[in-house]
C-alpha cells in the first residue's frame, strides 16, 4: 500500500489481489466496529472500479464483490454486506 494513500485505498498502480485484501481488511474491521463503515465504502468502491477499469461486466463485478463479503464475513453481518454492495454498484457507474 501507498504510504500516502488514505486508509482503505491503494496506489493507482496497485495489483488486483492488493485491491481485494484492502477491500477485505476494510470488512473485518467495519465487521468489528461500526467506526470504520467509512472505510468499508472507500475501499468497496476502489475495488469495483478496479474491476469496471479491467474491463469486467456489471453482472461479473457484482458475482466478485459478493464473493469477497461472503468470504470475508460469512453472512454475518447484512447491514454490512449491503452497504459494500451499493457501495460497489454506484462506484461502478460513477463517471470518474
Amino acid at each position: 500500500m501507498d504510504p500516502q494513500s488514505a486508509p482503505g485505498q491503494t496506489s493507482p498502480a496497485a495489483q488486483p489481489e492488493e485491491v481485494e485484501e484492502s477491500f477485505r481488511q476494510a470488512l473485518l474491521r467495519s465487521h468489528r466496529s461500526r467506526e470504520f463503515l467509512g472505510e468499508v465504502e472507500a475501499a468497496a468502491a476502489h475495488y469495483c472500479r478496479a474491476l469496471r477499469q479491467r474491463g469486467l461486466a456489471p453482472e461479473r463485478m457484482l458475482i466478485d464483490a459478493k464473493r469477497v463479503i461472503e468470504q470475508t464475513i460469512d453472512g454475518d453481518d447484512v447491514l454490512l454486506a449491503e452497504r459494500a454492495v451499493e457501495s460497489c454498484i454506484r462506484h461502478y457507474y460513477r463517471a470518474d
